[in-house]
């Protein structure tokens, strides 16, 4: 077992981050959601909202890890996000993991009788035109750097040290692996209803009820190889980030969204059955929890 530095696990803690991170997301994302319906005047694009917003957890983290746990809890997320030894099969499963789910939906999807979809022309194209005179460039080409701006200053940075960093663990000091998970996928889906409201953002063209089940499902994951990879936050970045570049760098058939989200939950479904509900293999225990400050 691996302990970590102490972090709070008073509820009012948790209550205080997660106050903040939809605060602040909020703040930015209510006003672009209302201006995208003509109801308020705003001169934020909704993706420049959408990427301020994205930086409300990591920053609610940070306030909250101040105040309840001061340098020793700056320690804990800093070491967190530099724990990179870990096994290389984790890796594998973070970097390559959504792409192969991916085409398993679309393969099924296929199967089911939708049509094969453009993989020459991924969303990536459609969400960021390239300049006329590209025509011809192999959108794959952006992958690298569209992965590295994700990790470093993309929703990526923006969440998963607030969401696994700082909510996680406080989770996990008064329940088990599989309700944590579960519990933190519900107010994830719940932070993101503002852009599903934002006329125009990618997500509104999504079904809430596939995307906010799926964001469960992803959190259980998550939650998973957080704590079989020491509590690593970089591991939680790169699959924050192998998960968003999946989508826009690889095309997926039409109709494959609920049969992604079976598929999903199936992995889920396997994971607890071979790992346990309990625990999740989990390898991270939180330390003893500090005095009240």
């Amino acid at each position: 077992m691996i302990s970590l530095v102490p972090m709070s696990g008073k509820p009012r803690s948790l209550i205080a981050f997660l106050l903040l991170a939809f605060g602040i997301s909020w703040s930015a994302w209510i006003p672009a959601a209302l201006a995208s319906h003509g109801l308020l005047s705003s001169r934020l694009s909704p993706s420049i909202a959408a990427l301020l917003g994205a930086f409300g957890p990591s920053t609610a983290a940070l306030i909250t890890t101040g105040i309840y746990d001061g340098k020793a809890g700056f320690r804990s997320l800093l070491q967190r996000l530099v724990t990179w030894r870990v096994g290389l099969q984790w890796y594998l499963l973070v970097l390559f993991g959504p792409a192969l789910l991916s085409l398993a939906k679309t393969a099924l999807a296929l199967l089911l009788g939708s049509p094969l979809p453009d993989f020459a022309r991924p969303p990536f194209v459609y969400l960021y035109p390239l300049p006329s005179e590209l025509p011809m460039v192999n959108p794959l080409l952006f992958l690298p750097f569209v992965f590295a701006q994700q990790t470093l200053i993309g929703s990526s940075m923006g969440e998963e040290i607030g969401w696994r960093g700082c909510a996680l663990p406080r989770l996990q000091a008064h329940r088990n692996a599989l309700q944590a998970g579960i519990l933190l996928g519900i107010a994830w889906g719940a932070w993101h209803l503002p852009l599903w409201l934002t006329k125009g953002y990618p997500l509104a063209e999504e079904s809430l009820v596939w995307t906010f089940l799926g964001l469960v499902a992803d959190s259980v994951l998550f939650t998973w190889v957080y704590n079989n990879t020491k509590g690593s936050l970089l591991l939680a970045l790169l699959f924050h980030s192998s998960i968003a570049t999946t989508r826009l760098f690889l095309s997926a058939a039409e109709s494959s969204a609920p049969i992604g989200l079976a598929l999903k939950w199936g992995v889920v479904m396997f994971v607890i059955v071979a790992f346990g509900s309990e625990c999740l293999s989990q390898e991270v225990t939180p330390a003893a929890e500090p005095s009240a400050r």
